[in-house]
């Protein structure tokens, strides 16, 4: 065989070689997700409206550096419905075998057809209030990963800060009862943030990583809607409903071409 012949033949070898193994992330990727997911475009409608809406609602509260890295994600076809992803979590990210990297958005968490708490005596928009930022904070955690951060504890520090400066640009825009929900909401987001921090960084193993064979699957572990825990501080939240605790806040255990937090100098601090 003459050598040109010999180098074709060896190059369609290592492109057959690479496709191969570049399924066989892509399958393995798929599985960890809990298999059955799809990409986020338009040929899927309810789950198309429900990002887009996502999205505007980001942009809505001054965020839109997120709103545009979750967009581009999408785009690039790395951002997928996981209708089967399992223990309760509403993302994760996923590296396999260092060719596929998508994050995974549990299908019923972006959908948020029901309310996260029903048992609580809280308003049914605070609720879904703090379903929209508690989604849009565990995507900014996974979109840390996404981007390179593989420290657990400084990725929820990211997060419970993205959290916080949100926060503080809402006291300052809204008022009265508007304002009082919303900065539930927020709490609330953040306390399952603190614990799912506590929970996913303690003891020696460190942050929850399973996977094998070069795969790495980091976990989202909040999004849990079984029996919330209520907590008192009458330091963080202003008011509630009268049957309800005056600082209830939820507190749920364990779960960027992404965007740095922002400094809101403008907004005060409660």
């Amino acid at each position: 065989m003459k050598p040109l012949g010999t180098l074709a033949v060896a190059g369609a070898i290592v492109a057959s070689t690479y496709f191969a193994i570049a399924a066989i992330a892509d399958h393995k990727a798929d599985v960890l997700a809990g298999g059955e997911s799809h990409t986020l475009d338009r040929t899927h409608e309810e789950e198309w409206r429900a990002f887009s809406s996502l999205l505007g609602q980001l942009r809505a509260w001054g965020e839109d550096d997120l709103a545009t890295s979750l967009a581009e994600l999408q785009h690039e076809g790395h951002l997928r419905v996981a209708p089967r992803l399992g223990g309760d979590r509403s993302a994760i990210y996923v590296d396999s075998l260092g060719l596929v990297r998508r994050i995974y958005v549990r299908r019923q968490e972006l959908l948020a057809r029901t309310l996260p708490f029903p048992e609580l005596d809280v308003p049914d928009s605070a609720q879904r209030t703090f379903a929209t930022i508690r989604l849009a904070g565990t995507l900014y955690h996974e979109l840390q990963h996404y981007e390179g951060l593989v420290d657990e504890r400084a990725t929820y520090e990211r997060e419970i800060g993205w959290y916080e400066a949100l926060g503080e640009a809402a006291h300052g825009e809204l008022e009265g009862e508007r304002r009082r929900w919303f900065e539930w909401a927020v709490e609330s987001a953040l306390a399952s943030a603190e614990a799912a921090r506590d929970k996913a960084t303690e003891g020696p193993g460190g942050p929850a990583a399973l996977g094998e064979g070069g795969d790495a699957l980091r976990l989202a572990t909040r999004g849990r809607l079984s029996l919330p825990r209520v907590a008192t501080d009458t330091r963080k939240v202003r008011g509630s409903t009268p049957s309800a605790p005056r600082s209830a806040r939820v507190e749920t255990s364990g779960r960027s071409r992404c965007p740095r937090r922002r400094t809101r100098s403008t907004a005060p601090r409660r």
